[in-house]
């Protein structure tokens, strides 16, 4: 082989060859402007929008033998008829127009394939029919120009695409990783095929979205007819999640007819790619089943006219078993249309059947106006609650079980279903449910509530309950009553209406508030405003804060933001108490109690021990014993939001008749002997008195007293009042503060310090006269002071001298006639000692007999008689076959 002549061949080879690339690259380079300048006068010729363009270049190495021209950023604005907007409507970050090298010599260019990436593609037509993609338009010079578009492909790489028909309420918007499309674009006539992989992001027609985020592919062949303006699909293989769709259609210049339908889907399949959003979790709780489905499009092919939407479907023995639960024999048969033919957007489904807890349950379904979905419909059989609260929860619950076997007809209207469930309008409610065994929990919230059973009767307006047995926590109770105007109380438009009666064995009142700590603190009206009515109390056992109440009957009456009890007794610390009571929200969370009270026979001991001894330390249930009569007159605020008692608030007036007290080993007593030892008085009073006296205090001993206390501006005032004990007889006054503030005057005499002085004649009674001991004692509670009270002792005697008159002038009176015409004196009469009790009559009508166990059981009947006659009346109508809105 001769190696020179090859090398020689090689060398000419590749000078060629690099000639021909300088020599190409060169003319690039003298024509790159020419270039330039003729795209962009060809674009202004066709486009109508105006077109921001970041950079233009003209390449050939990168698509040899295909020479390019390159646009980089290429923005267009929308722009409606005149109205301009700052909205992208096109938006490219490059664009490729791909034309043969060989026509470049000939001054030929001849544009046949389009390359677009990283796009986004924004339609939209307004409510007048503007649109904002008319971006080609007639050219208006008919000279032959370089440019000629033959396009045979058109590639499209990563490009967002959104469609918004603002008349029709129609949404379309997907991403395309790659769409090819091919074709004799410039032909009359011609078969366009397109493949692509894309993702759904919605696709929605009015407020119904059919589709949301699924990926699709498609490989569909359409017959374009440009001169008829009609384009046909002949072959489509169309998937949805690897769910295969067939898909027929023609769209002509004035009307569009499509067809897209699927046979013996999976219904899990189905369930997990298409939205109904609540049954996405079908596919994790083993959902079985076929589901066939037929969509209908059909219409003028205008911008502000919707086309029809027809939809049917069908669930064929489906499934659906999770932990707890199952659902069987599942067949349901339904349609939806967009209202363009009936003139109302509708999902109805007709027949729902199913299996669950070994029963049946049949029912249809009509759903309306879908931004407030109206519910229409009738139900007939037993609901499972945790397969409702799987499917379509959780309704802001962690946890719902049990089941309600119901019968009835429905027509209610969800006001606001994302944003508050329960602002629901009943438009017609007629049914019986059965509870059983319905257990839940809401979210942040560690408490359970239970309803172990119950019947509840809806007609209408009314709802009568009866034997429903509702637990939450450790606390229990048994509603039955009358509820009426529940339509009007759920619009919002009326109050609701009770008559009802409450039983309890056990209540425990902390268990009616959360128990999570992190729970936000808001400021919330407590009491309703809109129920009026009242309910009959029965509760044998109630607790709140570590106190115990028993028997506790009572009647509650509603009011705007307050609760009335006319009537109300119970036990407390082994103390029998009755009274009235109302409660009043004067704003948020604040609280004013008013009550009168009274009882016969208060038990001191347990009262204390119960009371935690009224947080204090100086008297304590180990101390007092003894009885009293009591009326309490009561007024305080309570701030529940600060969570304060704000006693300085308080206004309170308490009479109180003690018998048979006693104080035990009281400190401060013991104190006051101290006292003594140390001040003067032991100059008058032998040392072994006062021991004797001191043994007898810390032992105190006494038959009765009886005072009216008042509250006020947190100050307990005790007036005036006399105590006679086995140690001495003594006179006591002053004030307490709720901060332990105290100042107290009290006077005895001498010859009380007791130790009865015996004699052979008898028993050494004193006469009632004798030096009188005036004390003071103030400070504070735990560190009190004393000292002689002088101004009490001056006031006393000036006190003694006016008595003394005026015994005087009764007896000259009395005994001997003198000024028996003078009415300002008073006849001297000696009055026998009376017993006094403190008795508070509250009447005797309606409200107490309520509480008559007699009476309840009459009411009860009474409300079972009318229940009976609701269902009865339920039971007659005819029911309807298909269930229309108006």
């Amino acid at each position: 082989m001769n190696w020179r002549k090859v090398l020689t061949v090689l060398k000419w080879t590749t000078g060629i060859v690099v000639g021909i690339m300088l020599l190409i690259s060169a003319l690039l380079l003298v024509f790159k402007d020419d270039i330039k300048a003729y795209a962009l006068d060809e674009a202004n010729k066709y486009l109508n929008k105006r077109v921001h363009i970041g950079y233009i270049d003209v390449g050939i190495w990168k698509s040899f033998p295909d020479l390019t021209l390159s646009f980089d950023d290429v923005l267009v604005h929308s722009k409606f008829d005149t109205l301009q907007t700052q909205d992208t409507a096109i938006y490219a970050r490059k664009i490729d127009l791909r034309f043969n090298l060989i026509d470049f010599f000939s001054e030929k260019y001849d544009v046949h394939r389009i390359d677009i990436k990283h796009a986004k593609l924004n339609l939209e037509i307004l409510e007048n029919g503007a649109v904002n993609y008319d971006f080609l338009k007639p050219s208006e010079n008919e000279t032959t120009t370089p440019f000629e578009f033959n396009l045979k492909n058109i590639n499209l790489i990563e490009t967002d695409f959104s469609y918004f028909n603002e008349s029709t309420q129609q949404h379309y918007a997907g991403f395309f990783d790659d769409l090819q499309l091919h074709g004799s674009f410039t032909e009359k006539q011609f078969v366009l095929d397109a493949k692509t992989n894309f993702n759904v992001e919605t696709i929605r027609s009015k407020s119904f979205t059919l589709i949301e985020n699924q990926r699709a592919r498609c490989d569909i062949s359409i017959q374009m007819d440009q001169i008829n303006n009609v384009f046909e699909i002949k072959s489509a293989d169309l998937s949805i999640n690897k769910l295969p769709f067939l898909v027929k259609g023609k769209v002509s210049n004035d009307s569009l007819d499509f067809y897209i339908g699927a046979k013996n889907l999976n219904l899990a399949d189905v369930a997990t790619n298409f939205t109904l959003q609540e049954l996405d979790v079908v596919d994790e709780i083993n959902g079985k089943g076929l589901v066939n489905f037929e969509l209908l499009i059909k219409g003028s092919n205008e911008k502000t006219s919707a086309p029809s939407i027809e939809a049917s479907f069908d669930v064929i023995n489906g499934s659906l078993a999770d932990q707890g639960f199952s659902l069987k024999n599942i067949n349901v048969k339904g349609s939806y249309t967009n209202g363009v033919i009936g003139g109302k957007e509708k999902l109805s489904l007709s027949s729902v059947r199913f299996n669950t807890l070994n029963e049946d349950f049949v029912g249809q379904l009509v759903v309306t106006d879908f931004d407030r979905p109206r519910l229409t419909g009738k139900a007939d059989g037993t609901l499972d609650l945790k397969a409702i609260h799987r499917l379509f929860g959780p309704f802001e619950m962690q946890h719902l079980s049990g089941n309600i076997e119901m019968k009835g007809n429905f027509d209610v209207r969800l006001n606001h279903p994302k944003t508050n469930q329960k602002d629901i309008t009943i438009y017609d409610l007629r049914a019986s449910l059965v509870l059983n065994n319905i257990t839940s929990q809401f979210n942040n919230d560690d408490r359970k509530f239970r309803v172990k059973n119950g019947n509840i009767t809806i007609r209408n307006q009314f709802a009568g309950i009866t034997d429903l047995s509702l637990a939450l926590n450790n606390s229990s109770l048994v509603l039955d009553g009358e509820f009426n105007h529940l339509a009007d109380f759920f619009k919002g438009a009326g109050n609701l209406t009770v008559d009802a009666q409450i039983s309890s064995q056990e209540l425990y009142l902390d268990d009616l508030s959360k128990t999570n700590a992190e729970v936000k603190k808001t400021k919330t009206w407590l009491l309703p405003d809109n129920i009026n009515g009242s309910l009959v109390l029965a509760l044998n056992k109630v607790v709140y804060s570590d106190h115990q109440y028993t028997g506790i009957n009572g009647k509650m009456r509603f009011g705007k933001h307050e609760l009335t009890f006319p009537v109300i007794e119970g036990t407390s610390a082994e103390t029998k108490v009755k009274g009235r009571l109302k409660i009043t929200e004067e704003r948020p969370m604040y609280l004013v109690v008013e009550t009168i009270l009274s009882s016969d026979a208060v038990v001191f001991k347990p009262l204390f021990k119960e009371w935690n001894n009224f947080d204090q330390s100086v008297i304590t249930s180990d101390n007092i014993q003894g009885k009293a009569s009591i009326y309490l007159d009561f007024k305080g605020p309570f701030d529940l939001y600060e969570e304060k008692i704000l006693k300085e608030k308080f206004d309170v007036r308490a009479k109180l008749r003690i018998t048979d007290g006693a104080l035990v080993n009281v400190q401060t007593f013991k104190e006051i002997t101290s006292s003594l030892k140390g001040s003067g008085a032991q100059l008058l009073i032998s040392k072994s008195r006062i021991a004797d006296f001191e043994s007898k205090l810390l032992n105190l001993k006494f038959d009765s007293f009886e005072n009216e206390f008042t509250i006020k501006e947190g100050v307990i005032t005790v007036p005036k009042m006399t105590i006679r004990s086995n140690a001495l007889d003594v006179n006591l006054e002053g004030t307490h503060s709720f901060e332990n503030e105290i100042d107290y005057s009290f006077d005895f005499r001498f010859r009380e310090i007791k130790g009865t002085r015996n004699s052979e004649f008898g028993d050494v009674v004193d006469d009632g006269t004798g030096f009188r001991v005036f004390l003071k004692m103030f400070g504070t509670i735990d560190n009190p002071s004393f000292a002689w009270d002088k101004e009490a002792k001056k006031a006393v005697k000036e006190e003694q001298r006016e008595q003394a008159k005026d015994d005087l002038k009764s007896a000259l009176k009395t005994g001997f006639g003198i000024n028996k015409k003078d009415t300002t004196i008073t006849e001297l009469k000696t009055d026998a000692p009376k017993e006094e009790k403190i008795i508070m009559d509250f009447g005797k009508g309606n409200d107490e007999d309520d509480l008559d166990p007699a009476q309840k059981k009459k009411k009860k009947n009474a409300l079972q008689r009318k229940i009976d006659q609701w269902k009865k009346e339920n039971e007659e109508e005819k029911p309807k076959s298909e269930f229309e809105v108006d």
